[in-house]
């Protein structure tokens, strides 16, 4: 059976003519100028959109979404130089944080938290809805369905992260995170697998090679990839702490609303291992931020890619609960 997540597969899926010169760059016998070619149509197109094109933003989100996330081992070195011309791009147009003047650690934390409770998942309609009990069967599949989307290959994007860190020591904290995040000692309770065993049970299959086709999710995870990419590690460890460090205080919410709606337990493992979690600060990844928060282009671009990461998170949000609000 061919690979589901495969590139070519899904360019050719497409069939239109930016899906085909992106295969071609992509094919094994593909020349130099033919990737070229690719790169300069993909930096046409990102323009195109920025300035207000709709058909050419859901093309050039398609594309980065095929070149970012697909699983081809074959392509992936070529499908990362495509997809990086396309975010030097897209950070021409993204609207950079006003930090003129470097923030004491005190008021760079203030802003953060600020920052966080004006954009917090926990406030939106949906989170509430779910966190009520409210969410019929059906309704929480399309949330859980989502929550896969946006969490099986996080661990993907951290590992980007970390061959950012050239500092050592930097690197083996994360290297810790990634080694808890994965199960530790057994690979059968990393958090993607356990994640699989609660879809599952609620009659959806944790498929690792799913493949979405929401808009607004696809430019979420799309932006998601950028970031923990971005050789500026400011970038990733903004939406790392923000999905990572921050988010998991929703889960026991989540985790209780499940036991309401029938789930086992055992099934909301999930869920409930991410309950006893220490608060944001006290996490040994912290140290990531905390020693670099003197440096004012950090704080630049952190504050930059956190407000990025909300712009599309919101809207994507917003899709999912109006998804939701669609079935019984």
């Amino acid at each position: 059976m061919a690979h589901q997540n495969h590139s070519l597969i899904q360019l050719q899926e497409l069939e239109s003519k930016g899906a085909r010169v992106v295969a071609q760059a992509l094919a094994p016998d593909a020349s130099p100028s033919q990737v070229e070619t690719a790169a300069a149509m993909l930096r046409e197109l990102t323009v195109a959109a920025h300035q207000g094109d709709s058909a050419a933003m859901a093309e050039y989100q398609q594309l980065l979404y095929i070149l970012s996330l697909s699983d081809d081992v074959a392509t992936s070195a070529t499908r990362r130089w495509l997809a990086n011309a396309v975010y030097r791009v897209e950070e021409r147009f993204i609207p950079c944080a006003d930090v003129s003047t470097p923030l004491s650690e005190a008021a760079f934390q203030e802003r953060l938290e600020r920052e966080i409770a004006a954009h917090s998942r926990a406030r939106h309609p949906m989170s509430q809805y779910v966190f009520a009990g409210l969410a019929s069967p059906a309704q929480l599949r399309v949330f859980l369905q989502h929550q896969w989307f946006r969490t099986f290959r996080l661990y993907r994007d951290a590992a980007d992260l970390l061959v950012n860190l050239t500092d050592v020591d930097e690197a083996a904290a994360l290297a810790r995170y990634l080694y808890g995040e994965l199960g530790e000692e057994d690979e059968k309770r990393s958090h993607p697998r356990l994640l699989a065993k609660l879809l599952g049970a609620v009659g959806l299959e944790g498929d690792f090679q799913a493949i979405s086709t929401m808009p607004e999710e696809i430019a979420y995870l799309n932006n998601r990839v950028r970031s923990f990419r971005n050789p500026d590690v400011g970038w990733g460890l903004a939406v790392f702490y923000v999905t990572e460090l921050v988010v998991p205080g929703n889960h026991e919410k989540l985790y209780h609303a499940l036991l309401q709606a029938g789930v086992s337990e055992d099934a909301a493992e999930y869920y409930k291992i991410h309950i006893s979690l220490v608060p944001p600060r006290a996490k040994r990844e912290w140290q990531l931020i905390a020693r670099r928060i003197g440096d004012r282009a950090f704080q630049e671009s952190f504050l930059t890619s956190l407000a990025r990461h909300f712009h599309f998170e919101t809207a994507y949000y917003d899709a999912v609960w109006k998804k939701m609000q669609g079935v019984k």
